[in-house]
């Protein structure tokens, strides 16, 4: 596949997210709330796309899966939809193609999308050990990747379909080489799909 380029300048980080944080630190939020909220003040702030493409990538998922889930025609799909920079990777299984062509243009029409990478597989919904198994490897995969230093992990999104491993993010070339290493070191991995914007 070839890399996706990077059409979208990514915004500085904004104070609002490390306000949120202090003001659940100095109100009565629980303590879970607070270190939710903390972690991904620091997860937001390590992010290349800056927090404003952050929320909007964060919100395009949402919008784009309940628009999916509203059309009652489509039945039993496993449809996964990752959303890195306006990039929108659709992942899963879909029995029939009239259903995957109304998702593909569900994920296109969304004002937020710049590209659509289209991965669903033309068949029944994986079994529950099958995804537990997909489950297992992201976790893995990560974990590689956290420590191949030098890269920074928060910058990789891993997707993880029937073992096919997908990586997704604002990456230098000599990133993106760190992590489809270590991704192709983990057990398990079928194949590796690189989905980056390159700097």
């Amino acid at each position: 596949m070839n890399p996706v380029r990077s059409g979208r300048t990514s915004k500085p980080f904004r104070h609002s997210i490390l306000a949120l944080a202090i003001a659940c630190l100095v109100s009565s939020c629980g303590i879970v709330l607070v270190t939710t909220a903390t972690v991904l003040a620091i997860d937001v702030a390590r992010d290349r796309r800056g927090a404003s493409v952050y929320w909007d990538d964060n919100k395009m998922e949402f919008d784009i899966k309940r628009s999916i889930n509203k059309q009652e025609q489509i039945e039993h799909e496993h449809v996964n939809v990752t959303i890195y920079n306006g990039v929108v990777l659709l992942t899963g299984e879909v029995p029939d193609q009239r259903d995957i062509d109304t998702i593909i243009d569900l994920a296109k029409a969304h004002e937020g999308s710049r590209q659509v990478i289209n991965r669903l597989e033309l068949a029944g919904k994986t079994n529950m050990n099958s995804r537990a198994n997909d489950g297992w490897i992201t976790t893995r995969v990560k974990t590689a990747i956290a420590t191949s230093a030098p890269i920074e992990s928060t910058r990789i999104k891993v997707v993880t379909e029937r073992a096919n491993v997908y990586l997704m993010g604002l990456v230098t070339p000599e990133e993106a080489s760190i992590a489809v290493d270590a991704t192709r070191s983990v057990t398990g991995v079928v194949r590796v799909i690189k989905v980056f914007e390159y700097l």
